[in-house]
């Protein structure tokens, strides 16, 4: 073979190096797809819901000794709608006197979860919804009856009136599911009738919720009164009365 043809042959197998490696192209194959799943179950949620502190609902808080026979407190109502806390109304010794008085009652005294150290907060009462059903709920009070003594000795014409209704609770920056609290003052019926606290419409009111009378220890410590008429008899004994908190699952 002569020179110039060897030559040709070369400079024509180089070109085609050239053509396979630049310019054929492979196609990616399709990876497919493929699904998985995620799983949860919810069960009905009947534990206890701590109270707490209702100027700062991050504070878990609670009686001393709610078994103390001078300052009972129920144990909190069963989940998962319940009532977790009612403070008791203390309206301390006062002296007899023949004219109109209006006493106020002193706040309530609970104790930090967390170190047990006393705290003193406005008189209030909690609620949690923990259904998950959104379906909304309404609390009311009703007092059972006149101050009296042990010997039925009434104290007529006494009124219990709560004042300064301080919402607080879950989600304070969320007013979609907030419930409503009285707008004005609540006025105790002895004769039984009851009186609306808080109310929460459907698709409001999930979690912990609580009112307040007062929004701090200043407006707390006047906003539970006692008014007792001059004219009613006062023996020198101890008076007292009971309420009842209801909660039902129906808003108002």
């Amino acid at each position: 073979m002569k020179k110039e043809n060897v030559a040709k042959i070369l400079t024509v197998s180089m070109v085609g190096i050239m053509m396979t490696g630049g310019g054929v192209s492979v196609a990616a194959a399709d990876g497919g797809a493929m699904d998985s799943h995620g799983y949860v179950t919810f069960e009905q949620n009947t534990d206890p819901a701590t109270p707490i502190n209702p100027t700062d609902p991050t504070e878990p808080v609670g009686p001393k000794d709610p078994a103390d026979p001078t300052d009972p407190h129920e144990p909190g109502t069963a989940g998962p709608l319940s009532i977790d806390y009612v403070s008791n109304f203390h309206f301390g010794t006062q002296k007899a006197s023949g004219k109109d008085q209006v006493y106020t009652a002193s706040l309530d005294k609970v104790y930090k979860k967390t170190d047990g150290s006393e705290v003193q907060v406005p008189n209030f009462v909690q609620v949690t919804d923990n259904r998950g059903s959104n379906a909304g709920w309404h609390l009311t009070v009703k007092q059972n009856g006149q101050f009296k003594t042990s010997g039925s000795q009434e104290l007529d014409g006494a009124q219990i009136t709560l004042k300064n209704s301080h919402l607080n609770g879950t989600d304070m920056t969320d007013s979609s599911i907030q419930p409503t609290t009285a707008s004005g003052d609540i006025v105790l019926d002895p004769s039984g009738a009851a009186s609306d606290v808080m109310n929460a419409e459907v698709n409001k009111g999930m979690g912990t919720w609580l009112t307040s009378f007062g929004d701090d220890t200043t407006t707390g410590a006047k906003s539970v009164e006692l008014f007792v008429p001059g004219k009613a008899k006062k023996e020198a004994s101890d008076y007292s009365t009971t309420l009842t908190w209801t909660l039902t699952d129906t808003p108002a």
